[in-house]
């Protein structure tokens, strides 16, 4: 048995290594065609989906069903929001700007697409916790349980910088001049006319914390339809992930 879980480490390790390197490679490629020039979310989308595909043909025959959708979910959603946060943080208000009011007209699709699957990747915990009590899976425990919170934390950053998107891009969009008089896009933020978006992030996450609005002020009937959603959203989806880390706690009892 222990023979059996050591050739399972090493070959999953050789399985990391070898992903890394394939990784190295695919951002190589992409940096050279210069495909995330602007911040249109379908590289970033086709990217993230092509190295999931990549990682789903190098991963062990022996993984479970459970383990390897969660290895390919978490390698995508990890890649997409490491391209996403590299764009945001290196935006000023004007970039923010630009990029907002030239987004992609399909990125509503690409949101509620993004949202749904973060949703079921945390159903997909459940199989794998099933497959655990059953005795099927063949991964030591500590790596069920690293799996299994890799996939909570990303579900949990994606689902809220998807929202922290659709806020800019909602903001950015309504917010125009009318004889001369600025209609703002429905987020007053305190003492900054022009938010980029870590401050965007900041409202958004803020709500996935707390269920509720701070300081920013919402001005707009689709900001507060957005911000309801968000914030219903967001506590069933803490809910679930509470759940869900009492009975990643159980597993190790």
């Amino acid at each position: 048995m222990i023979i059996e879980t050591l050739e399972n480490v090493s070959y999953g390790v050789a399985g990391i290594l070898l992903i890394a390197v394939r990784f190295e490679y695919f951002v190589n490629v992409l940096v050279k065609y210069q495909l995330f020039k602007n911040f249109d979310p379908r590289p970033r989308l086709i990217s993230a989906v092509g190295f999931a595909v990549l990682v789903s043909l190098l991963l062990p025959p022996w993984l479970r069903l459970p383990t390897r959708i969660l290895c390919i979910w978490n390698s995508g959603a990890y890649l997409f929001l490491a391209l996403t946060w590299w764009k945001m943080l290196k935006a000023n208000p004007e970039k923010t700007r630009r990029y907002a009011r030239r987004e992609y007209e399909g990125s509503l699709a690409i949101f509620m697409l993004m949202i749904t699957a973060a949703c079921a990747s945390i159903l997909a915990i459940t199989f794998l916790l099933n497959y655990h009590h059953k005795g099927l899976l063949t991964i030591p425990v500590p790596l069920r349980v690293l799996l299994s919170a890799m996939t909570i934390i990303g579900s949990w950053l994606l689902l809220h910088t998807m929202f922290a998107l659709q806020y800019a891009r909602g903001y950015y969009q309504h917010n125009h001049d009318i004889n001369n008089e600025e209609i703002v896009g429905g987020l007053g933020f305190p003492n900054e006319k022009d938010p980029d978006y870590c401050d965007f992030l900041y409202f958004s996450f803020v709500i996935g914390m707390t269920s509720q609005v701070s300081d920013v002020q919402t001005t707009l009937r689709y900001m507060r339809r957005l911000t309801l959603l968000h914030g219903v959203l967001s506590f069933f989806f803490n809910t679930i992930i509470v759940a869900m880390s009492i009975n990643i706690i159980a597993a190790l009892i």
